[in-house]
């Protein structure tokens, strides 16, 4: 059996809004083609795709580094052995 390979990399999720009614919704953040892009669904008006970044590289340093606290703790409460 054959695993099918996707066009694009699966990033992350986020909150949104529909651009057309400001409605909150569910995105997804993808890359592909070394670009940023968040795919809405409004249960009105339907599918939209928003470019973020045109540099992933960049956003993931972004995100990873700089916007959000990197996860790996500083000083560990036991010793590592």
């Amino acid at each position: 059996m054959s695993r099918k390979s996707r066009p694009y990399l699966f990033y992350s999720t986020t909150s949104s809004v529909c651009t057309t009614c400001l409605r909150p919704v569910e995105a997804k953040i993808l890359i592909k083609q070394n670009k940023v892009y968040m795919d809405k669904w409004c249960p009105v008006h339907g599918t939209e795709r928003v470019l973020m970044s045109d540099d992933a590289d960049y956003y993931r340093l972004c995100r990873e580094v700089y916007v959000k606290p990197p996860e790996m703790p500083e000083r560990f409460n036991t010793s590592m052995r």
